[in-house]
């Protein structure tokens, strides 16, 4: 989700709720300073532990509702907004709960934990804010991501025609319109592009084939635009005009296949975030449930 200017009122309203936070707490440090200090346990750190857990609870229902598209319970758009800021905004709310101070090992864990989900959080913000702009602009030849492996396929099955079709014709019909040199001979025009074919053939072998196939070699020369069209430069050097369009049909395969990889690459860096990020959700709140049935059962408030 980009932030933009329709996302102003969201952090307007949640920096509202945090200064309103803020002063609410204060006044709580100055009224129990003669005393121990502030605590869960407190008529704040109750108010301040069920804001925080129901801001944290509805930024994981968004899970929910992406599951459940048929349920139309308001516009995915505002889901999304309270999930980012409500989500941000319970962090705070959640230090107000607890005084600032994490407690015994149970209450460090579920913190470590709720920090790890908020940062990563932040992060797949961040990415999102430039990783799609950047997808539109460099990948042309973008496709559905789970076709991605058809696509690579199919792009195989065209090169490895082209090479067949040049290969089988021993180069004869890339000399057909050529002109017999002086002192020269029809067999050696042919023999010339026999050569040349196989020319072709070893460039294909060494170098295209092994960047089309699923997995790209992280040495293969073709995987950086500039260096491969000095290698199919190259190439057209050596062999004749006439076979100069099976390279060009060549260097778009692997064009499209390169800009393929990079729509993977990018991919897996605006989701991969993710992995980390929602079953850590999960067991925040597996873990937060059980620590609050626990604390108001056991715990006496300092009413």
């Amino acid at each position: 989700m980009l932030v933009n200017r329709d996302s102003r009122g969201w952090i307007v309203v949640c920096l509202l709720m945090l200064a309103a936070g803020g002063v609410f707490y204060w006044m709580e440090v100055q009224a129990l300073a003669a005393r121990a200090g502030p605590t869960g346990g407190s008529w704040y750190g109750i108010i301040f532990g069920s804001a925080g857990s129901a801001m944290m609870l509805f930024a994981l229902l968004l899970g929910l509702k992406k599951r459940f598209r048929t349920l139309r319970v308001g516009r995915a758009y505002h889901w999304m907004q309270g999930h980012i800021w409500l989500g941000l905004l319970s962090y705070p709310i959640i230090l107000f709960h607890c005084g600032f101070r994490w407690g015994g090992p149970f209450t460090q864990v579920l913190m470590w934990l709720f920090t790890i989900v908020v940062i990563s959080g932040i992060i797949g913000l961040i990415i999102q804010q430039f990783m799609p702009s950047r997808l539109l602009r460099d990948v042309q030849f973008e496709t559905i991501y789970d076709q991605i492996d058809h696509v690579v396929a199919r792009l195989r099955d065209e090169a490895e025609e082209i090479i067949k079709k040049l290969v089988a014709g021993g180069g004869n019909e890339a000399f057909e319109m050529e002109v017999v040199p002086a002192g020269g001979s029809a067999v050696t025009v042919a023999e010339s592009g026999v050569k040349a074919a196989q020319t072709v053939n070893d460039f294909y072998t060494t170098y295209v084939k092994p960047f089309l196939a699923d997995v790209i070699p992280p040495r293969n020369k073709l995987r950086t635009a500039p260096v491969a069209a000095v290698a199919f430069e190259q190439v057209r050097g050596t062999v004749p005009d006439s076979m100069h369009e099976a390279l060009d049909d060549l260097a778009s395969i692997v064009e499209e296949r390169r800009e393929l990889a990079a729509q993977r690459h990018m991919h897996h860096i605006l989701h991969g975030w993710l992995l980390l990020h929602v079953p850590l959700s999960y067991a925040l709140m597996l873990l937060a449930a059980w620590h609050a049935v626990f604390a108001l059962r056991f715990v006496t408030p300092h009413w």
